[in-house]
């Protein structure tokens, strides 16, 4: 089986996961009546990943000798960039509790920035902190989402 085929395999068998577990969405009993309700994006995404999956098995692979192996498809890849970036990225995670949504965002952007190479500060701290206000402003006052603003700011007596 080739690397395609094997991979469409696993992706028909999440899709039929996740179209059984979308039959247990709880609904309201006044939704149960309508058309579009909580359930159907899923099962519409269920049923797209098991028909584009199937066709992926039953259709024939269009080179099967010319592809490259995957050691070679990621060859040359800044692997370690991307591994620091996905701990950056659970690390802000972590801390967005504790220091609010504005301080964790400027730090991930300016660690982000860091680890993609920039150096140059001033350029890291006029990029990330006007986007993050920015956003907040956003989610804030114009959708009304409440962002909590972080445990620290508690525990030091500010808020």
């Amino acid at each position: 089986m080739t690397r395609e085929k094997t991979g469409a395999l696993v992706i028909l068998l999440f899709s039929v996961a996740y179209g059984l577990l979308a039959t247990k969405i709880p609904l309201s009993f006044l939704s149960e009546q309508e058309v579009f309700t909580a359930r159907t994006m899923p099962y519409a995404l269920a049923v797209a990943g098991i028909v584009l999956s199937l066709a992926i098995i039953i259709l024939p692979t269009v080179d099967p000798e010319g592809k490259a192996s995957l050691g070679e498809a990621t060859k040359g890849m800044d692997w370690s960039t991307a591994i620091l970036l996905v701990v950056l990225m659970l690390v802000f995670g972590l801390i967005m509790k504790w220091l609010g949504f504005i301080l964790s965002s400027i730090l991930f952007l300016l660690c982000g920035f860091r680890i993609l190479g920039e150096t140059r500060i001033r350029l890291m701290l006029f990029s990330a902190i006007p986007l993050v206000l920015a956003l907040w402003c956003i989610m804030s006052l114009l959708l009304g989402v409440y962002i909590a603003p972080g445990e620290i700011f508690y525990q030091l007596g500010v808020l």
